[in-house]
């Protein structure tokens, strides 16, 4: 890094009233070695009662035609090209609390340290005119429940995208927030085993969803519809070690009593329909004779009235002492109305409960638990168990601490880095659709340009993902997905009846695995045996930092890796000679390259 004169610089600080009004201000940043860190009180942001705040740093300006670029957490990528529009990275739910942009006056990346959870980022677009903030919605705006504090970290006009991505990992390593994998590895075989094999999931059964039922009670409750009952499961487990799958990690779906979110908290009995405990046992011993792990699909962070340990006491609460709903009550699933639980009751009543019953049915390897790492931890106002998003992280940190002891790993829907100390792998680091973003791009629409590895390049090597839900199961899908896998170093995912929503919309895509008859069920691994045999080759890259990541030609990517291999991907019709090394078209290739010095 240079010398920086240690100057004030300033942020504009835009406070969005109630009424919609708009009040300006301007305020000096404090300079350090690093770059410049922002303060704003709790008692400032409480005073001002917004609707919402975006911290604009004089910085985190630019010009339509000026070299650089801006990226979210995940990895959506723009540069300086478009005359008017805005992307909010709301949507996406803000994985880790930073985001980078870069310009020719230099490049910075912005660390939330203090009041990170709900933190957004936003890039708008007014005549050419483009400025990167910080965004608190009325969330953080009406309940900051610390100082918000901002870190803007200082680089060198032209460091690029990955040399800010690490700047967070470092944080991440130097202040013990995380483990790699290499340290982890010594004392969890388990989850070296896991890391270093596929994971197969199954669903076995579920209820409609959306619900036609949104208050379910066992008077009323929708019939459970069967898909692969435990019986089946030992087929698919013989037919993997028939067709010479030697590793993978089977989850479970929709196991437990009424299936696929059919009466959280409730886990057990397993579902009759399925044959029941004694049948679940018999299924986890088959895939362990073979040499797999296999574990389960649960969930702490909704719950039904339909289950036996409904409480509505545990449930989360509104300043007003009302309970929440999911999504405000906008969605029912295959309970019903879910409503979101406290965290700590979650931890207290039910994570410390029944992970280890599930241990001692046999269940061994990276549980997954859903939802928690895809929605940052909400505020609970219940003045029995009060909970400030900080409080959630720890909580639900608790949770999958539990699962790591009795199981062997911690496994949720995405990358949310509040549960980084604990979360093995990611189901899926980014929701978004890469292809989407790149075909709307390509329309005009959008800032966008693709999606780039952020997500990977902090925590490859220390977290594993499946990079999209569009990459999962994807040997049955196009070779773009299939080059992602490898592009974005993913521990490959295939689903067994990925699709099962009533209304037919699949975020995992339309294709699926599925085992109605044995010729669909030898299919079916003989596509997740081509995953295992890609894998096989690229495997031992999870235990590498990213080192960096760059397009070396249109359409054709390379991925550095810190033990001196590169992967190359070329989503391009021709093949492309990169160096020594070439790639065909539409196809990757894994080269070693020449130490690179820093």
């Amino acid at each position: 890094m240079g010398i920086w004169l240690l100057v004030a610089a300033t942020a504009t600080l835009n406070w969005t009233l109630g009424d919609g009004r708009v009040v300006a201000e301007t305020v000096d940043l404090a300079p350090s070695a690093e770059g410049e860190t922002l303060t704003v009180s709790r008692e400032k942001i409480r005073a001002m009662k917004a609707k919402r705040l975006d911290v604009i740093p004089e910085f985190a300006r630019a010009t339509k035609g000026e070299a650089g670029f801006w990226f979210s957490p995940y990895g959506v990528y723009g540069e300086y090209d478009r005359d008017g529009g805005t992307f909010f990275a709301g949507s996406e739910r803000m994985s880790m609390p930073m985001f980078g942009w870069s310009n020719p006056r230099g490049a910075w990346l912005a660390v939330v340290t203090s009041l990170k959870y709900f933190v957004r980022e936003t890039v708008r677009v007014e005549k050419g005119a483009y400025t990167v903030a910080a965004t608190l919605e009325e969330e953080l705006c009406r309940h900051p429940y610390e100082d918000l504090v901002i870190v803007y970290h200082r680089r060198a006009p032209g460091a690029s995208y990955a040399e800010l991505a690490k700047i967070y990992r470092d944080y991440q390593l130097a202040r013990g927030a995380v483990t790699p994998f290499r340290e982890r590895f010594k004392s969890n075989p388990t989850l070296q085993k896991a890391m270093l094999s596929p994971e197969v999931r199954i669903r076995q059964a579920w209820k409609p969803v959306p619900s036609p039922v949104p208050h379910q009670a066992p008077e009323n409750e929708p019939e459970v519809k069967v898909a692969v009952t435990f019986d089946r499961v030992g087929d698919i487990v013989d037919e993997m070690k028939r067709q010479g799958i030697a590793s993978v990690e089977l989850c479970l779906v929709g196991w437990n009593i009424g299936g696929h979110d059919g009466r959280w908290p409730q886990v057990f009995p397993a579902e009759p329909k399925l044959g029941g405990d004694a049948k679940l046992m018999g299924a986890i011993r088959r895939a362990r004779e073979a040499g797999y792990l296999i574990v389960p699909h649960g969930n702490f962070y909704e719950g039904y009235t339909v289950s036996a340990d409904w409480d509505g006491e545990w449930a989360l609460k509104d300043a007003n002492g009302l309970l929440r709903p999911t999504r405000n009550g906008k969605v029912t699933w295959g309970g019903g109305r879910p409503y979101y639980m406290c965290p700590q009751r979650a931890y207290e009543k039910f994570c410390t409960r029944d992970i280890p019953r599930m241990a001692a049915f046999g269940f061994t390897g990276i549980g997954y638990f859903d939802v928690v790492s895809i929605c940052e931890p909400l505020r609970c106002d219940d003045p029995r168990h009060p909970c400030t998003p900080a409080d959630g992280a720890k909580f639900w940190g608790a949770c999958a601490a539990v699962s790591r002891r009795d199981l062997g790993g911690f496994a949720s829907e995405s990358g949310g880095d509040w549960l980084a100390g604990n979360l093995d792998y990611a189901l899926y680091a980014y929701f978004g659709d890469p292809q989407k973003i790149e075909r709307e791009y390509a329309a005009g629409k959008g800032l966008a340009k693709r999606v780039v590895p952020i997500w990977q390049i902090v925590y490859n090597g220390i977290i594993a993902n499946n990079p999209f839900t569009t990459t999962m199961n994807a040997t049955i899908k196009d070779r773009v997905a299939q080059l992602q896998l490898v592009e974005f170093s993913a521990r490959p995912c295939f689903y067994f009846y990925s699709k099962f929503l009533s209304s037919g919309k699949n975020w995992m895509g339309d294709e699926d695995l599925v085992c109605a008859t044995d010729d669909e069920l030898r299919h079916s691994v003989k596509k997740v045996k081509e995953g295992c045999d890609l894998y096989e080759k690229l495997k031992h890259l999870q235990l590498e930092f990213i080192e960096g990541h760059a397009a070396v030609a249109p359409g054709v990517f390379r991925t550095r890796y810190a033990n001196g291999e590169s992967v190359l991907v070329n989503y391009t019709d021709e093949a492309f000679r990169v160096g020594e090394a070439t790639v065909g078209a539409k196809d990757w290739a894994l080269v070693r390259e020449r130490p690179q010095t820093k």
